[in-house]
This record gives C-alpha cells, structure tokens and sequence, in this order.
C-alpha cells in the first residue's frame, strides 16, 4: 500500500522539487563574492520567509568553499556549523546549497552546488557529481538489494573518476523520502522518519529490495572541496526519475 501511494503521490513530489529548486535559484541570485557562510545562510532563510516556508525536512546545509564538506561526519558538520562566519566565498570557488522546504505535506529535498567564477577544474567536478547521481539512479530496480546499489556506485565512481565517494558520511549514498502528515508541526520531520523507519539509507549494509521512493546522492570530495547532487527515484521494474530538468 506504501508503493501504491508513493506512485500516486509522484506529481506531489515533483511540485515540491520545483518548488526547491525555485528557492535554491533565488538564493544563489543574491550571493556576492566576499560573502562569509553565515551572510548566505542568512539569505537563504529571507528567501524561505519570502516564499513563506513554514517547515523544513531536514535544515538547509550551506557549505562555502572547504565549508561545502562539512557532511563528511557528524563532527565536521557540528563545528561547520560553529565556523561559518569565517569561511568566505572567493572567486572562482564553489557553494554548496542543500534545502529541503516542505510544500503542501511534499519534502522537496534538493541541492545543487555553483561554481562563482572560473575555474574549470571546480566545473567538471561539479558537471560529474551530476551526472553520475543520475546514472546511478537510472541503473536501480526492484531485483536488486540496497546494498548492491551501493557497490554499484562504488566501482563506477572508482573507475571512472579521481574523485572520492565519501563514506561513511550522515547521508551516505542517499536515503528514503516521506511525505509529511499534514498535523505533523515539528520543524525537521524528516529526521525523526530517518530514525524511526527500517533500512532508510543506501549503504553497503541494507539487504533489502530497492523499491520505492528513494533519494541518490552520491557525495563527493576533490581537493577539500565536496559536492553532490539529488536525483528524485520512484524504483520499480525500472527507475523512474523524478525531475523536471
């Protein structure tokens, strides 16, 4: 019954990605160089107020330059959150934004990451972290465990970058995606659904079937900067990739 209603439930999710995806466009708008973490922090909250947000899944994530790695572990992300007025954008570097506004009971879960400047070799380690969390997305059914997912994910970023997936890490490769209960006030349900439900995560220890609603975010590091982006899966007999371009 679960599947049945995610399935329903896809066009609910896609409005809520574009959704995010419209903020997430809007704060970048705004960011200058020489702005500290903190300055597009609170930016990004402005925006939130403008287009009156009222509940997060999970708290917006900023990360500016070395900042952009601070999920790597639980401590990174705890003392980033302590640092942010020291990390300031400088040109040519990139900032990572990872929202995840709630729009009418749909989390819309999204992150994207801009390079400000030039700088070609940042580029392409932003163009693959797209690309790959798409193949990887594409390439899930519901034959295959979780954790075959995960070495999936494992060798083709091996062999066909220099990259590295960070692992472990609070996200790992991705996770499961729930629609909020419509009296559900608290400010971060998503955390409390990471935590209470079975198997939410993609890692190499989750033995079961991949099906469902499912976040792919391979995580990233190249040179003490990190990135990633989100691709939106329904797995059924085949992936079923939930965006809008």
């Amino acid at each position: 019954m679960d599947l049945e209603r995610q399935k329903n439930d896809l066009k609910g999710y896609l409005e809520a990605r574009r959704f995010a995806k419209l903020i997430s466009e809007e704060i970048i708008s705004k960011i200058k160089i020489g702005m500290s973490e903190k300055d597009i922090e609170d930016i990004s909250f402005s925006v939130f107020r403008d287009h009156d947000v009222k509940q997060h899944w999970h708290s917006p994530i900023i990360g500016v330059g070395e900042g952009s790695a601070k999920m790597s572990s639980l401590y990174a992300l705890t003392s980033g959150y302590l640092t942010k007025h020291k990390r300031i954008l400088k040109e040519n570097d990139l900032v990572m934004i990872d929202i995840a506004p709630v729009y009418i009971t749909y989390p819309g879960d999204y992150t994207t990451t801009h390079v400000f400047g030039i700088n070609p070799e940042l580029e392409a380690f932003v163009t693959y972290a797209r690309d790959i969390s798409r193949k990887i997305a594409g390439h899930a059914n519901n034959t295959m465990m979780v954790a075959d997912v995960f070495r999936y994910a494992q060798e083709l970023i091996r062999t066909t970058s220099n990259y590295t997936l960070l692992d472990p890490s609070p996200i790992s490769l991705g996770h499961r995606l729930f629609r909020v209960h419509p009296l559900e006030k608290i400010p971060e349900p998503g955390l409390s659904y990471l935590i209470l439900k079975k198997f939410p995560y993609i890692d190499s220890s989750n033995l079961t079937l991949m099906n469902g609603l499912w976040i792919v975010e391979p995580y990233l590091m190249h040179k003490n900067r990190a990135t990633k982006f989100e691709e939106l899966v329904f797995v059924g007999r085949k992936s079923e990739i939930v965006d809008n371009g």
